[in-house]
């Protein structure tokens, strides 16, 4: 670890920490909020899941107490999703001064997580990623403090809500023994490792082969992250490039640099490369190691507050980037995404008045979640009586409603979806 920097105990930097960590996190709960309108067709299929009492992960676990408490589960869905989502954001800087030993160089890591437009588009979605986001990192957040046995906790938590967290057990134990100075004992640790992590995991087991379902969570929490837009894949490819180019110079510069970061480096290349949603998890990671390769290279030339010149402008540069070019694209599908849902939601209150429950409705396959969620009824092939379509004809079928024509509101739909009944 690296001695704190006499410009970090300045009083103002003090202060700028303790109000401004605050200030970023509720900006950025406010901001997504905004947006809290927008709801991915995916939650609505893991809450149709649930409502067939289907629990296949924590996330549907946790979901099923809202209906304890005859909560409204779409609500409780994005609430929960949006708290985690802040969450992560201070565990992203409590992880940040663990690995930097510096609040400033934190505190710009922050902005830069804080502001990112794929989380803003991805807090209000009702997403169970949010909650192993959280997860995730705090296991990371008690693995570079050493506390094994906490950070297998929550890394059994993690993986019962993605299934490809349990990839955390590996990298625990690999960072117990790589940093064990003593590898007799660290051998233990990583049997009370394994212990721990079984005994979370343990009841979701029996608890599967009890009900006679899967013994893994299902990937339906990954499949409601958003698809990154071309601004926002542009910018992750910049930061994954930067980080990868930092981590080099940083081991060409002094080996040893990175010893008690590798276990670290190799969950970012795990949850990279194991399903591409999972990806969001190891995004504030990538941006805290560019940080520290900027703080190890300006030590290295001797040149230790160019540091803070560099991340300064580089939280500017991120800033603007998400601010200018990434979160108006994310906003515009976001927008776009909404005037669907209001216009299928619609439909679905159409069908659920006008046809039976009995009789079998096709349904473009983006928005089945929705129309079983509202419509409150199973979906059909191509060969059904009704169909959901936004083509202007249908071969053998005739209009039946135009929900754009009923609800002018609705014409902002760039879709225009319409029922059809054959003739």
């Amino acid at each position: 670890r690296v001695s704190p920097n006499i410009l970090e105990e300045h009083p103002f930097v003090r202060h700028l920490v303790r109000y401004g960590v605050p200030a970023l996190i509720l900006i950025f709960y406010v901001t997504a909020s905004l947006h809290f309108d927008y709801t991915p067709d995916s939650t609505f299929a893991t809450l149709n899941a649930l409502h067939s009492s289907h629990i296949d992960s924590l996330w549907t676990a946790l979901l099923a107490l809202a209906t304890v408490f005859n909560i409204d589960v779409l609500l409780a869905a994005k609430v929960f999703s949006l708290l985690f989502a802040c969450f992560g954001i201070l565990i992203s800087y409590l992880i940040a001064n663990e690995v930097l030993n510096d609040h400033l160089l934190a505190f710009c890591v922050t902005i830069s997580v804080s502001m990112q437009a794929w989380l803003i588009q991805l807090a209000p979605t009702g997403s169970g990623l949010s909650l192993a986001l959280f997860l995730s990192l705090v296991t990371i957040f008690f693995l570079l403090r050493n506390e094994y046995i906490i950070a297998g906790i929550f890394a059994g938590l993690a993986s019962l809500v993605a299934w490809q967290a349990a990839g955390l057990l590996f990298v625990m134990m690999l960072d117990a023994y790589i940093n064990a100075v003593d590898k007799n004992r660290s051998v233990k640790m990583i049997a009370s490792i394994a212990l721990v992590f079984a005994g979370v995991v343990l009841p979701w087991i029996l608890y599967s082969l009890y009900v006679g379902r899967l013994l893994v969570p299902t990937m339906e929490v990954l499949s409601i992250v958003p698809t990154f837009s071309l601004q926002v894949s542009f910018e992750i490819l910049l930061l994954v490039g930067a980080m990868f180019v930092g981590v080099v110079l940083v081991l060409m510069r002094d080996k040893s640099a990175l010893n008690t970061q590798i276990a670290i480096l190799l969950w970012i290349a795990i949850a990279s490369f194991s399903h591409h949603q999972m990806f969001a998890l190891a995004l504030p990671l990538i941006i805290i190691y560019i940080f520290f390769s900027v703080q190890r290279l300006s030590q290295a030339f001797g040149k230790r507050n160019l540091s803070y010149i560099v991340a300064v402008l580089l939280a500017t540069l991120i800033l603007a980037y998400n601010q200018m070019l990434a979160l108006p694209a994310a906003e515009n599908s976001m927008n776009s995404a909404v005037a669907q849902m209001d216009e299928m939601k619609a439909i679905a209150m159409w069908l659920t008045t006008n046809v039976n429950d009995d009789e079998s409705v096709a349904v473009p396959e983006q928005h089945q979640g929705l129309i079983q969620y509202w419509g409150e009824r199973s979906v059909g092939d191509n060969n059904s009586r009704f169909v959901v379509s936004r083509m202007n004809e249908v071969a053998g079928y005739e209009l039946v409603f135009d929900p754009s024509k009923e609800n002018v509101e609705l014409l902002g739909s760039p879709a225009h979806y319409k029922v059809w009944r054959r003739k």
